[in-house]
């Protein structure tokens, strides 16, 4: 431009455009490149004042993916893991191996919801205040929790006490999942340490895998129900309550003996109850679940867009209650 910026040329028109990817997408983190040589049709204009714009949008997945799939049968060995897209769930549904060699997620746009509980609600804590959250990208979610062979496969070990190929992996820390070091600096930097479960992932997919945050999970959870439980409904006890017998495993449906306080079969196989209205599971009970945030006991009542939580505290954020848990704790 010869008059700062307010001329404008379609640089396309004006000489050769070289994309790194077809159509100029790229995937992955790191640095890509864009390469302009202007032709002749610039040969006549000279400046000493040139600006170049570059836009670029952030798409999550080709257009029309609706899941994401992993392919973790290579095991710890594999130099990559393979990744496919599907646009619709496959024939059949999600068969054992989406539990277990593979691993599963679902595209979830964006959104505004209000966090936290209303007033009045059965089993309300005081750190539930409600407020507007605004999520303005699109992620991936985990249609199922991450499974205890999914874990093997990525990392080689096999920490969980209760075991089964297809039950969720228990007895993980925040530093397993996404390491001690690097791991430890959100919210100031998403770096993850190389030999986490997180590192292992992303340095084999080139995708960039993480846990979701507070607002991203509770969110995914809700799919856009404002009620205690995701199926629509509130809750009539904290304790036992019906109307969880279809959506969670917890301590009154098959967490854990009551009458002699002791546990008993505790968590189930992933996808054993009812999905919400986005197709998660187990987003009510069987097993806490990370998400990236420092805990805080409030959270406020203002509204937020993309929060990622306090810059430190002393604990990070656990969601969904378990199988050792009465009713109010899995809301």
């Amino acid at each position: 431009s010869l008059d700062d910026g307010a001329t404008v040329f379609d640089l396309a028109e004006k000489g050769i455009i070289e994309k790194e990817g077809a159509d100029g997408t790229v995937t992955g983190s790191g640095a890509h490149k864009t390469l302009w040589t202007p032709d002749e049709s610039f040969s006549s204009t000279k400046t000493n004042n040139l600006k170049i714009k570059v836009e670029a949008s952030e798409q999550a997945g080709p257009s029309g993916a609706q899941y994401l799939v992993i392919d973790l049968s290579g095991g710890p060995e594999a130099a990559t893991y393979p990744v496919s897209y599907l646009e619709t769930e496959p024939e059949g549904g999600w068969t054992e191996e989406y539990k277990t060699t593979k691993m599963v997620l679902k595209l979830i746009g964006p959104g505004t919801f209000t966090m936290g509980s209303p007033e009045g609600e059965l089993g309300k804590s005081y750190d539930e205040t409600a407020h507007e959250v605004t999520l303005t990208k699109s992620f991936f979610a985990g249609v199922f929790e991450v499974t205890q062979k999914q874990y093997e496969l990525v990392t080689g070990t096999t920490p969980s006490l209760f075991q089964g190929d297809a039950r969720p992996v228990e007895r993980v820390s925040y530093d397993m999942i996404r390491g001690a070091i690097e791991g430890g600096k959100w919210p100031s930097s998403n770096s993850v340490d190389e030999d986490s479960f997180l590192g292992i992932l992303r340095s084999k997919t080139n995708l960039s895998f993480d846990l979701p945050t507070e607002a991203q999970w509770e969110y995914a959870c809700r799919a856009e129900t404002t009620t205690a439980l995701n199926d629509g409904s509130d809750l009539s006890s904290v304790t036992e309550d019906a109307k969880l017998n279809d959506l969670a495993r917890y301590w009154y449906d098959g967490g854990g003996d009551p009458e002699n306080g002791v546990i008993n079969e505790s968590h189930a196989e992933v996808g054993s109850y009812a999905p919400n209205a986005w197709g998660l599971y187990d987003m009510h009970g069987n097993v806490w679940e990370w998400c990236l945030d420092w805990y805080k006991m409030n959270l406020g009542t203002d509204a937020q867009t993309d929060p990622n939580g306090p810059a430190t505290a002393s604990y990070r954020v656990m969601k969904s209650g378990c199988a050792y848990r009465g009713a109010r704790h899995l809301r």
